[in-house]
């Protein structure tokens, strides 16, 4: 969608899905992932599935946005360089801009997925078992509230920070071939 908005030609298409986009992220995860199950979906899919559709959609409206807003900062002087190169426009995008969008976008990105790993708790209000819930369960049982939460939390934790490993390991990886 990011090479769709710097093509004029191409609006018929963009413009109604970057509405689509913006209007999607702008509700509530939790709102959407009702939303996907009861009323697109009818309940006719199980609640995980639901989930995982709907977290997609919302974490691509944040994405989007990140991707578009550094595409878009790459400077015009190095289109018009690449074009006096004799590169077509999507040549430029793919070897000039998105090498750079990606320098400046991805611990942005790492940040959006550890908010992705956040909101799959929420999927217990439409789901019959997730982590939280299952949690939940146990500590019904069990009437012990500490060590339950305390190992979702060091779950939740841990995912969180192999997130962040692998993305600054990207990014390292990313700065050394620059």
């Amino acid at each position: 969608m990011a090479y769709l908005s710097l093509k004029h030609k191409w609006l018929w298409i963009y413009k109604p899905l970057s509405w689509f986009v913006m209007t999607v992220h702008d509700i509530p995860s939790v709102v959407l992932m009702m939303l996907f199950y009861y009323v697109i979906f009818y309940g006719s899919v199980h609640g995980i599935a639901a989930s995982i559709v709907a977290l997609g959609v919302y974490t691509s409206g944040s994405l989007y946005k990140i991707f578009k807003i550094h595409v878009s900062q790459v400077g015009k002087e190095q289109k018009e360089a690449a074009q006096l190169l004799g590169l077509t426009p999507f040549q430029t995008f793919r070897h000039i801009t998105l090498p750079q969008a990606y320098k400046t976008m991805m611990p942005l990105v790492g940040g959006e997925l550890k908010l992705l790993l956040r909101s799959t708790s929420y999927a217990g209000y439409i789901a019959q078992k997730d982590l939280v819930k299952a949690v939940d369960a146990i500590r019904a049982l069990t009437f012990d509230s500490f060590v339950p939460l305390l190992i979702v939390s060091l779950i939740y934790l841990l995912l969180s920070w192999l997130i962040g490993k692998g993305f600054n390991l990207l990014y390292v990886k990313f700065i050394k071939h620059d």
